[in-house]
Formats: C-alpha cells, sequence, structure tokens
C-alpha cells in the first residue's frame, strides 16, 4: 500500500506520543527520551521543551498553555511549570495495574487517564485494566473497569462524551461514555469496531464529532464519522501511534515510528511528526 504524500514537521526522534495541536502550537511527548516538545506546527522550530524524570505519553494543554503529562512508569501526572520543572500532581498506582499511558480532560479541571493493565504483549491477552478519574484536587478514583488495553482518549459531542481505544480487547473497538458533570461515567457502548490489525490507539476529534484514529499495526490513520462509521483511510509508511487535528486547516498531524521498543527507538531515531491534509484523498 503506497503511503499518503505528508510534510514532516520534526524527525530524528525516538518515540513520539500524546500529539495535541493548542492554539497554534502541536504538542508532543518524546517517550523514550523522556522529553516534552511544544513546536511551531509550521517550522518544526521549538517553542519549548521539558526534561522529565520518566517516560512522558498522554497530554493535556491548559486554557494558559500550562501542560500536565502522564509519567507512565511511577503511574503519575505531573505539572510542567515555566522554568522546566516537573510537579507531581496525582498518584494513580492504586487503581493503574502497569504504566500508565494517554489522558484527556474531565469535567471541572479534571482528568481521565487510562493504563496498559499488564506488561502483556500481543498475541498474549492483556490483563483487563480500570481507568482513572483525577479530580482538579488531585484525588484519585477508578470509573470503568474492564478495558482491554485503555489507550488513546478523547471526549466528544461538546465534551458530553468520552471516547476510549481498547487497542487489544476482542475484537479491538472504540468504547463510548455518558459523562456526569462529577467526572463519573455510565451508558458504555461501542462507538465502532474494528478486525485484524486495525487496532485503536491515539484518538482525535473535531468539534463536529469526526475521529481521526491512529492504528499502529495496520499502518493506517482512519476518518470516522460521529457515528463511528469509516470515512477515509490515510495509509503511512509507519507506525502511527498518536494523532492530532488542526480544525482550521484541516490539518491532521500524526506520530509516526517504526518500533515501539525502547532500545531500538533509542538507537535508530527515526520516528517522526508529520502532516497531511484531513480531507486529502485515500
Amino acid at each position: 500500500m503506497t503511503s499518503i504524500d505528508y510534510r514532516v514537521v520534526v524527525d530524528g526522534l525516538a518515540f513520539a506520543e500524546g500529539c495535541r495541536f493548542v492554539r497554534g502550537a502541536l504538542w508532543f511527548s518524546d517517550m523514550h527520551h523522556r522529553v516534552v516538545h511544544r513546536v511551531d506546527p509550521a517550522t518544526g522550530e521549538s517553542l519549548g521543551r521539558w526534561q522529565t524524570p520518566d517516560k512522558p505519553s498522554g497530554l493535556v494543554i491548559g486554557d494558559g498553555d500550562e501542560a500536565t503529562v502522564t509519567q507512565m512508569e511511577s503511574r503519575t501526572v505531573a505539572r510542567l511549570d515555566a522554568e522546566g520543572g516537573l510537579n507531581t500532581i496525582a498518584d494513580l498506582s492504586a487503581v493503574a495495574d502497569w504504566h500508565v499511558n494517554d489522558m484527556t480532560d474531565a469535567p471541572g479541571g479534571g482528568l481521565y487517564v487510562g493504563n496498559f493493565g499488564d506488561d502483556s504483549v500481543p498475541p498474549a491477552p492483556p490483563r483487563p485494566g480500570r481507568l482513572a478519574h483525577v479530580s482538579a484536587a488531585g484525588e484519585v478514583a477508578g470509573v470503568a473497569d474492564d478495558l482491554g488495553f485503555a489507550n488513546g482518549l478523547v471526549r466528544v459531542a461538546g465534551g458530553a462524551v468520552l471516547l476510549v481505544a481498547e487497542t487489544r480487547s476482542d475484537p479491538p473497538r472504540i468504547t463510548a461514555f455518558d459523562v456526569a458533570e462529577d467526572g463519573g461515567l455510565s451508558g458504555r457502548r461501542v462507538f465502532a469496531e474494528f478486525s485484524g490489525a486495525h487496532m485503536p490507539d491515539g484518538l482525535a476529534a473535531t468539534s463536529s464529532g469526526e475521529v481521526l484514529v491512529a492504528m499502529p499495526f495496520a499502518r493506517e490513520l482512519v476518518l470516522l464519522d460521529a457515528g463511528g462509521a469509516v470515512v477515509r483511510t490515510f495509509p503511512v509508511d509507519r507506525m502511527p501511534y498518536s494523532c492530532a487535528i488542526d480544525e482550521a486547516t484541516r490539518t491532521a498531524y500524526a506520530c509516526l515510528s517504526s518500533s515501539w521498543e525502547e532500545l531500538e527507538c533509542l538507537r535508530e531515531r527515526d520516528a517522526a511528526v508529520v502532516a497531511f491534509p484531513l480531507d486529502a484523498d485515500a
């Protein structure tokens, strides 16, 4: 399958994750290099760089461009400050049985944080994991159980619905929950279901409810409509793990890598963040 034409924003990375487009800037984590980046998406020029002691992954960017990041192995969430400091705001080890991963915002200044459940790899089935809710005060609670490797997270429908990519469920799927004002979840249902190598990872959404899905093992990004139906696919030459959307220009961004294995990623450093038109023909 021929890859789509894309523009390289940043390359030479170890493993890019947690891609976010916020107010004209592109944020992402270089997980295995333990750095959070903020760059100009037009030029790739650095607008900020934060070294972290642990592996960073999911990012939530606040109204004042303050960033909150997951720290995977310590199973914590930390806030980055303007001077390059990192301040832990929540410990999720009581809810997360293994490494934490992606994250999105919750009502009232809270957060939703996924985790891997265990350290298994395909084809072994994963241990089901719990989705965590972190309140604005840093209180942690489990809000959804039995998730098959909770991965990408995004809120749609004006924030009223949370989508969770269950990468290693059988079959692979994106699950939807209704979001309560206190951050509680209900109405669990399947938003989209896939098969084979189409195992959803990172998610991004538009205000109209379109959802862009990174499918690393299929080497595709898939655009879904607001009802979960496939609109178009975007084949790429490496595995896409995360994605973001600039709605104003209908530009999509994706984090690509040839591997997820830490030593190989650090050796090869072939990961990149790329851009392509969301309305490009497949």
